[in-house]
């Protein structure tokens, strides 16, 4: 018993399926009829039909054997058809007798047509579509063989190989003619040549570009109306190679050439090139496009690209901007100095990590000028400071805004920081000057100022480490006067520098300011590796000055290489100076202070020095005078007058003497001498005391002479002073050692003693005149405190240099004496 479901005969698809049958079975020239009349006989039946069913009727497409009344039916209600049934199972129909069918037998055409006996075969498209039913019809019960119901079926195929001719056959028509409305409507000019060159297709599109019309192009030979005279051979070699079954290399991709149009005008083309297979051979086609437009667009870009690449980079604000996607697109000059890299193709968020606030905080990604634009901020004059690894901090002020365009889209951010290092530095110097000038205000010396002033400034400078250095002009040696080093540096108390050792005794020596970029540099006197280790890099020293020359250093350390700036040298000098000028101040009163102790010390000298001799000459005259009859006595009286007279004779020669190499009114003889004849003379002079004190004397002179240029008697003199001194003030088993040395600058005498030393609160004043340190007035020893003060001013008159300095823990001292070698 057959089943019918309707749902099937509704189907969408079918129902679109079977109308483009229907009308193409309709309007075919094909052999439905006879195909239709082939089934009816190969089963002996005396109809056959072709029908098709929708959801409401049946379509008669192809008939066999109707009566003349029916011959020019068409369509059938559906509920009425046998087809139904076919459809809904797809699968074939065997009715002998409908009459006995309870589902059949109320069907109109078993009534109305008088149709008992039905056999149907289901017919499909290609696409498998249940679109109808192939059958065959008797008035008469009948009982349908396996080889009628195979007859038919092999009849429904024919049919459905029919169909699916029609259907390719229209759709290749349909193909054909939406290819040409597309050729013909496309922008793109098309040409399709045989592999001679022979034009075969010309769309529009090539008419409008190369101004031939289709009529006078196909049939003509492309390299002759296209292609520039420059490159036909190419192309001709390029057809060759194709016809005889070569790949071409430039298939399917996208080229840029250039063409020829009908008045012999060159212009560049886009061009894609593809070899098509067919019936006849290869041919090949292309698609060609004027890009003429194009190109000078891109030139006329490319040119503002240029222009506005050159603009940005000869901005000294740094410029760096992003695109819609955040990622960076654009780094100027200046910002690529600024960071070290170029975009690279980072985020916004990433292309420093090294940004922090004005106060110095770090910030993350998030708050960088460039991320808040890109988010839709607008940024005005913002203080920003980068510190990157091994670089020095700088400060900038930002604008950044989103870019947009005219319908609001994002389409990136941009940025541009100015940088004001050397303004922000040269306000911050000129606050610090002012608190300088407060510091030095309120401060007794510089020691108790120094480290607050170098606090001051190096915060100022944000470096971490700064010293100050005094002149000790007796040692001649630079001595830390005092130190600042920012929390979590661990740098220890320096010893005392020469001249020319480190950034800070080089400045001392030139008396200009030193500055070196790296101060670990190996084999630089520059070189100061207990700063270096402790990660200082660049340092910088600036000389104090007062009247009388260089009296110290202010030297400053940063984290980071970084090249000399003139601006912050010249800020730094004024610092200095102001401290310089302290300094003076303080020295215009020590200097008082010091007239004052040398009028109390000149009035001791008169009052014993001179007055005790003067008065045993008065005693021993007076004595004489009352007492001269004894020949002995008179001798002895006149003896002691005149070693009296001597002694004040001698230290009134040493008054005058003193007072004309300060001012100038004595000249100095100098004439050519061995120097080392002068210090041996002076220890053999020398040599009978110490052995008396049971002294260790040693003397160490060149085999060779050492040759100078001076006044023979003061430099004797000099020599005496340091050697008889060295033997009076040692105590008995000590040593006293002199030693000479020379090269091609000149010679050294060394005097080392194991003697009584000096105090150091008094080292200061060891050369001034009248003065004897406390622990030698104390002893009572006698003295007039001028030796030390004359044998430094013939010295330096001589262009040499006296310095003194202690042994430390070890008792005594060590004088030194260096004159310039003699040049004739």
């Amino acid at each position: 018993m057959p089943q019918l479901d309707t749902s099937v005969l509704a189907q969408p698809e079918r129902l679109r399926a079977l109308r483009r049958a229907h009308l193409l079975l309709e309007s075919s020239s094909a052999p439905v009829d006879g195909l239709v009349r082939l089934a009816a006989r190969s089963v002996v039946a005396p109809v056959g039909l072709l029908t098709l069913v929708d959801d409401e009727r049946m379509h008669v497409v192809g008939r066999h054997g109707l009566p003349p009344d029916l011959e020019r039916v068409n369509a059938e209600p559906a509920t009425s058809s046998f087809c139904q049934f076919v459809v809904s199972e797809n699968a074939p129909l065997v009715v002998r007798d409908a009459r006995e069918d309870p589902v059949l037998r109320d069907l109109g055409v078993v009534h109305t047509r008088h149709i008992t006996a039905y056999l149907g075969q289901p017919v499909h498209d290609a696409a498998g579509h249940t679109l109808g039913a192939v059958c065959v019809t008797d008035s008469v019960p009948r009982h349908w063989t396996d080889d009628d119901i195979a007859a038919l079926a092999e009849c429904a195929g024919l049919l459905e190989m029919l169909l699916a001719a029609e259907t390719s056959r229209d759709d290749i028509t349909l193909a054909a003619a939406e290819t040409d409305a597309v050729l013909e409507t496309a922008l793109e000019a098309f040409v399709a040549i045989e592999l001679t060159g022979e034009i075969t297709r010309w769309n529009r599109a090539a008419e409008r570009t190369f101004g031939w019309s289709a009529q006078e192009a196909i049939g003509q030979y492309v390299h002759d109306l296209v292609i520039p005279e420059r490159f036909r051979a190419a192309h001709r070699a390029g057809l060759t190679r194709l016809a005889r079954g070569g790949v071409p290399r430039l298939l399917g991709q996208r080229l840029q050439l250039y063409a020829v149009n009908r008045s012999g005008n060159e212009f560049p083309v886009e061009l894609t090139l593809n070899v098509v297979e067919g019936p006849l051979g290869r041919h090949a086609h292309a698609f060609i496009y004027d890009i003429s437009e194009r190109v000078t667009a891109e030139r006329h870009l490319a040119r503002e690209r240029h222009f506005l690449s050159a603009l940005l980079d000869n901005l000294d604000a740094g410029v760096v901007a992003c695109d819609e996607r955040g990622r960076l697109i654009l780094f100027n000059r200046a910002m690529r100095e600024v960071v070290g890299h170029d975009a690279n193709g980072s985020t916004a968020e990433q292309w420093t990590t090294a940004g922090t606030a004005p106060g110095a905080q770090a910030i993350n990604g998030e708050e960088m000028p460039l991320t808040r634009a890109f988010r839709g901020e607008h940024i005005r004059d913002a203080e920003f400071v980068i510190h990157l690894p091994d670089r020095p901090r700088r400060s900038f002020t930002v604008n950044a805004q989103p870019i947009r365009d005219s319908d609001g889209a994002r389409l990136g951010a941009v940025a541009a920081l100015h940088e004001v290092t050397d303004r922000r530095r040269a306000q911050r110097l000129i606050e610090c000057e002012l608190a300088v000038s407060r510091i030095l205000e309120h401060s007794a010396t510089i020691e108790a100022a120094g480290p607050e002033l170098l606090e001051t400034v190096a915060r100022t400078l944000q470096w971490p480490h700064a010293e100050m250095w005094l002149v000790d002009k007796v040692g001649n040696v630079l001595r830390n006067a005092a130190m600042w080093t920012e929390p979590g540096y661990e740098i220890p108390f320096p010893d005392p520098l020469p001249p020319g050792k480190g950034v800070s005794g080089v400045a001392w020596e030139t008396s200009q300011p030193t500055w070196i970029p790296d101060i670990s540099a190996v084999n630089s006197r520059l070189n100061v590796p207990s700063l270096a280790k402790h990660g200082l890099r660049v340092g910088l020293a600036i000389p104090i000055r007062d009247g009388t020359g260089v009296t110290g250093t202010l030297s400053f350390f940063g984290d980071a290489a970084e090249q000399p700036e003139q601006s912050l040298i010249a800020l730094l000098s004024g610092i200095a100076a102001h401290v310089g000028q302290f300094l003076e101040r303080r020295w215009a009163e020590d200097l008082a202070k010091q007239l004052a102790r040398t009028k109390d010390e000149f009035i001791a000298l008169v009052g014993h020095e001179l007055r005790t001799p003067l008065t045993s000459i008065s005693s021993y005259t007076e004595l004489l005078l009352h007492d001269h009859e004894d020949e002995s006595t008179r001798a002895e009286f006149l003896a002691v007058i005149a070693r009296n007279a001597e002694n004040l004779r001698a230290i009134i020669d040493d008054l005058l003497d003193l007072a004309g190499l300060e001012s100038g009114y004595v000249t100095l003889v100098e004439r050519p001498l061995d120097f080392a004849a002068v210090v041996r003379e002076v220890a053999d002079a020398n040599a009978p005391s110490a052995r008396d004190r049971d002294l260790d004397f040693a003397v160490t002179l060149p085999d060779n002479p050492a040759p100078v240029s001076g006044d023979l008697p003061r430099l004797r003199k000099v020599v005496d002073h340091l050697v008889t001194n060295a033997v009076k003030f040692t105590p008995a088993g000590g040593r006293v050692e002199i030693r000479l040395d020379g090269d091609v600058a000149g010679v050294t005498l060394r005097v080392t003693d194991t003697g009584v030393g000096i105090p150091a609160e008094e080292r200061s004043r060891l050369f001034e005149r009248f003065f004897r340190g406390s622990n030698i007035r104390n002893q009572g020893v006698p003295g007039t405190g001028l030796g030390l003060a004359i044998s430094r001013t013939v010295v330096e008159r001589h262009g040499g240099t006296i310095t003194v300095t202690d042994h430390g823990e070890k008792p005594g001292t060590t004088f030194e004496v260096r004159l310039p070698a003699y040049c004739p």
